[in-house]
């Protein structure tokens, strides 16, 4: 899972195999372990009987995700899953992971990754961003 934050949202990017597991009714995680101790993690939650909704504590953020949009990210057609928690302002999606449609750096020395087969019409929706 890749993850991106800001001070307003959060993003979760998965890959095929973590969506089977959610399909499995199995959580799927990520975590830093930082210098010094410190943990932060995120986690997707399949949670069949209630909504979709964000949670956690001071170093996990935990999607607890609904059978119903689970059932729509799991959908072909569907990059991902947009929500928001009006009462504090903050919004996390979850979505699929697609390749990358430029290059990357090679000081990031990011390793290959399982990315779900593009939509169609991606490489062009991305390169006019």
């Amino acid at each position: 899972m890749k993850i991106r934050w800001t001070n307003d949202s959060i993003r979760l990017r998965i890959t095929p195999t973590e969506l089977d597991a959610l399909l499995h009714d199995e959580a799927i995680a990520e975590a830093l372990h930082i210098p010094g101790g410190a943990i932060w993690e995120a986690v997707i939650r399949p949670s069949p009987r209630d909504a979709t909704r964000l949670g956690g504590d001071a170093h996990c953020a935990v999607i607890y995700l609904s059978s119903e949009d689970r059932d729509r990210l799991a959908d072909a057609t569907q990059e991902g899953v947009y929500f928001s928690e009006a009462d504090h302002g903050v919004r996390y999606f979850i979505e699929k992971d697609f390749p990358c449609v430029h290059p990357r750096a090679l000081e990031a020395m990011e390793p290959p990754s399982e990315t779900f087969s593009p939509p169609t019409d991606f490489a062009e929706r991305k390169s006019a961003v």
